[in-house]
């Protein structure tokens, strides 16, 4: 079994090229497109947020998953690295949407913006 570090700069990589990992992450992971609806989510996500991924993919993960990341700390630096052409940042936030605040630390993360944006979430 091999350890992906949270925050590395391959992890994307590393499930793109072996899909089955996506679910064994010790973080969570969320694929979304250049409109921010979520492609992929994975079950460690799933079993902290406590919503199943049939109830948020396809769905705006800004508008509809968790509308408390609207803004210019979470939302506008996704549609800054998407104007740009490429998503690279890390930083924390409270996640405060339907639940007691959790501080998290998050990590977006594009190779092609074809292939959408990763959002991989560690709770701190």
């Amino acid at each position: 079994m091999d350890l992906i570090k949270f925050g590395s700069d391959h992890v994307d990589n590393l499930v793109s090229q072996d899909p089955t990992r996506l679910d064994r992450l010790p973080f969570g992971a969320i694929l979304v497109d250049r409109e921010g609806r979520v492609m992929k989510y994975n079950a460690f996500e799933s079993a902290l947020a406590s919503r199943p991924p049939g109830e948020v993919i396809g769905k705006n993960f800004f508008n509809d998953v968790a509308p408390c990341t609207k803004g210019h700390q979470f939302q506008g630096r996704f549609q800054a690295g998407v104007k740009q052409g490429q998503v690279n940042c890390m930083f924390e936030y409270a996640f405060d949407y339907k639940m007691s605040p959790a501080k998290v630390r998050v990590h977006m993360k594009s190779t092609s913006m074809d292939e959408g944006v990763w959002i991989f979430i560690k709770r701190l």
